[in-house]
């Protein structure tokens, strides 16, 4: 199970799992076909204000959109990076980044190194969760 699981149950305080909002669950997925969506373009795609799709996402999920959105799109550029030959700039756009040195930053945060080592490391290695030696 990944991480950032899009599972459409939540757990309660009784043990009991509850349906998520149909418009979280909408919102999942306009987020797996589209991670470079903005909050406010998600916040449109379900009529709300993007403080209330906030609130509501949180409610539902335990994870903040805004941590969960940002951690989605380098899970998703670590995929591309690990499986295409796609630049590292061009990566970073398609998740949504509007500049390759923020997303090299958020990157190297994340996974320990550069986007550029976690390629060449992910071609050697099977497990491709951090940068590798």
């Amino acid at each position: 199970m990944s991480r950032h699981d899009t599972s459409a149950v939540r757990p309660t305080h009784y043990g009991r799992k509850a349906q998520v909002d149909g418009r979280i669950q909408y919102i999942l997925r306009a987020i797996e076909s589209e991670p470079s969506s903005d909050i406010a373009a998600l916040a449109g795609m379900v009529n709300l204000s993007p403080s209330r799709l906030s609130h509501l996402f949180k409610h539902e999920t335990r994870h903040s959109l805004h941590s969960f959105l940002a951690n989605y799109r380098l899970e998703k550029a670590a995929q591309l990076l690990a499986g295409t030959h796609t630049p590292v700039k061009e990566v970073s756009y398609i998740v949504g980044y509007r500049h390759a040195a923020s997303f090299v930053r958020a990157f190297r945060k994340r996974f320990g190194c550069t986007p550029n080592r976690y390629r060449g490391d992910a071609s050697t290695f099977a497990t491709k969760d951090s940068c590798f030696g």
